[in-house]
């Protein structure tokens, strides 16, 4: 058995510069319908550089005592708001050799830089250097470490996988 809903909703456009949303309009509704999941946020929007007194970013140091350089084990993960694969580093000599091996590879899949442990813009630079230009973003990494139970870095995170 099908259970049918449909929903109409209309966007006005007033004078040309205003709009406004109209209501939805239920044609048929079977008393079983389901709301929809709410959309997951990426990982962008959740993770932003804290602002100082001022409202500017306050952009270092960055510190995440809760992540260090070391070993990760690969697994597989469920984040499909994920829409690009995502690296997490520190300013760090293991970083920076993990960053000269592999960013061809992240330069291929259009990877995003974050900078979990990072004290100045001269380090900062020198991770990107590393990267091959790729943009790193310092950025503190106690809600990713917690979202995605990671301890350790460099780490490449993507849409299924977590993996060094």
């Amino acid at each position: 058995m099908f259970r049918i809903t449909a929903m109409i909703a209309c966007l006005l456009i007033v004078g040309g510069a205003g709009s406004s949303l109209a209501a939805p309009v239920v044609i048929y509704d079977s008393g079983q319908t389901l709301p929809l999941p709410a959309p997951r946020r990426s990982i962008h929007a959740t993770f932003a550089p804290p602002a100082g007194p001022s409202g500017m970013v306050n952009r270092f140091p960055v510190r995440t005592p809760a992540m260090q350089p070391g070993r990760v084990r690969a697994r597989r993960i469920d984040r499909p708001g994920l829409t690009h694969p995502v690296f997490i580093v520190g300013a760090d000599p293991i970083s920076l050799h993990w960053l000269h091996l592999h960013a061809a590879q992240l330069k291929k899949h259009h990877a995003t830089g974050i900078a979990v442990n990072v004290e100045n813009a001269r380090q900062l630079q020198q991770l990107q250097k590393a990267a091959g230009g790729i943009s790193i973003s310092p950025i503190p990494g106690q809600k990713i470490a917690r979202q995605l139970s990671l301890s350790s870095y460099p780490v490449l995170v993507s849409k299924t996988r977590i993996e060094q």
